[in-house]
């Protein structure tokens, strides 16, 4: 159990990195006094598609190095990462360049969207790369 917590805290860590662009975004904004936009960056759905595919690579080497994973569940995951996480989230970035682009702001349930994509990719990525990284140490 203290190894999953290690692996975890390491996980976190790196999660914390993929917010830090966030935190310079919300520092400029602020700066330009315009910090209520920071739910309309694109920012939010490059993060959620980087934690997504990331989610993707960590479970699988963790189980090629295992060995032991069932094909099915696995799949079953994969497909599942790939439909609900990093397709959503490629889409609303398209949706949300193309809105700025076109000089518009994104809605507001693009918005909310986006950071729930964020959300949920990084508590993804947080699961899965547990789940890998501990398959990884087994022997």
């Amino acid at each position: 159990m203290a190894e999953r917590g290690r692996v975890l805290s390491g996980l976190a860590a790196e999660v914390a990195f993929a917010v830090l662009p966030l935190f310079v975004v919300l520092m400029v904004l602020a700066h330009a006094d315009h910090s209520r936009h920071l739910f309309m960056s694109p920012e939010w759905s490059f993060g959620a598609a980087i934690l997504s595919g990331q989610s993707l690579m960590k479970f699988v080497s963790g189980l090629a190095r295992g060995g032991k994973a069932a094909k099915g569940p696995v799949a079953l995951v994969l497909a599942l990462v790939i439909v609900f996480g990093l397709v959503p989230s490629l889409l609303v970035l398209y949706i949300t360049l193309q809105t700025r682009e076109a000089n518009a702001d994104p809605s507001r349930w693009l918005q909310f969207f986006q950071v729930v994509l964020f959300g949920g990719a990084a508590a993804m990525y947080l699961l899965l790369g547990t789940i890998g990284e501990t398959w990884t140490r087994q022997e």
